[in-house]
């Protein structure tokens, strides 16, 4: 049976509480665990820039400790997955490998939260047999009939464990999930309350310099970068700012450094 969660977007005066409305301070924090490196053109990353540089792009699935359920953002998918759809990738992980290190296995997950619905963070959510998947309302329906420029890049989920949301909500005590559309209609990201105040998790495709760009275009004006990959590219800058001003920190999705971390922040 599908849970149909029906809160909307906050409300003028809402937003400005957002931060305060956790009711404790715990030793929570995002652990990324890398299952794949895609090798991209940086370009992907940082709209009309940096053409023609390549780096590492990592995919990873990001498991939230300390909380009052074993929380996952994201399932990942395979390198030969994204290699085929002409993304060179390698396989550094599997899901099941990544939670083993930890403790956990992918039945050990109860709740999976999907920033969105792009094979590379979706595509492997049949592997977690016990989990119910947060998904924004928009991003479904989207994806159920996506536009032809992003059609191959949609998957689908498993229709029975699916918790729809509409906007911006508390999922866990600690942990919300606000509406950050742009890179796909319905994108999501993730704050949690750490001991060092709001940590966002950023829905949209990015790197650590979409978030925090160089001075000089900052000094142009530019809070964030906008990602190479939307469907709304000022809506995309938007969600940016949205979670910079809810965040004490954000975290980019994509930024290959956190490789190394054991957990952020």
């Amino acid at each position: 049976m599908q849970v149909y969660v029906e809160n909307g977007n906050l409300g003028a005066g809402e937003v400005g509480k957002l931060q305060h409305t956790f009711l404790e301070v715990r030793e929570v924090h995002f652990r990324p665990l890398q299952i794949v490196e895609e090798t991209g053109d940086k370009s992907l990353m940082t709209y009309l820039m940096d053409m023609g540089t390549p780096i590492p792009i990592g995919v990873y699935i990001w498991l939230v400790e300390g909380a009052s359920k074993n929380v996952l953002i994201d399932t990942g998918c395979s390198a030969d997955y994204l290699t085929g759809l002409g993304y060179p990738s390698t396989q550094i992980s599997t899901q099941e490998a990544a939670l083993e290190k930890v403790g956990l296995s992918v039945d050990d997950i109860n709740l999976v939260i999907l920033t969105q619905l792009h094979c590379d963070h979706a595509k492997d959510a049949g592997k977690f047999k016990n989990a119910t998947f947060v998904v924004q309302k928009s991003e479904l329906a989207f994806a159920a009939n996506p536009h032809p420029i992003q059609a191959g890049w949609f998957v689908d989920l498993p229709k029975d464990r699916v918790q729809i949301v509409n906007g911006d909500q508390e999922i866990l005590d600690g942990i919300r999930v606000i509406h950050t559309p742009g890179h796909t209609p319905g994108g999501q990201s993730v704050l949690i309350e750490t001991e060092k105040g709001i940590v966002g998790l950023c829905g949209l495709c990015t790197i650590r310099e979409n978030l925090y760009p160089p001075e000089a275009l900052r000094q142009l004006g530019l809070r964030a970068i906008t990602p190479g990959i939307h469907t709304n590219a000022m809506q995309a800058y938007d969600s940016l700012i949205k979670l910079l001003n809810l965040s004490d920190q954000v975290i980019a999705l994509h930024e290959a450094a956190y490789a190394t971390m054991e957990h952020l922040p």
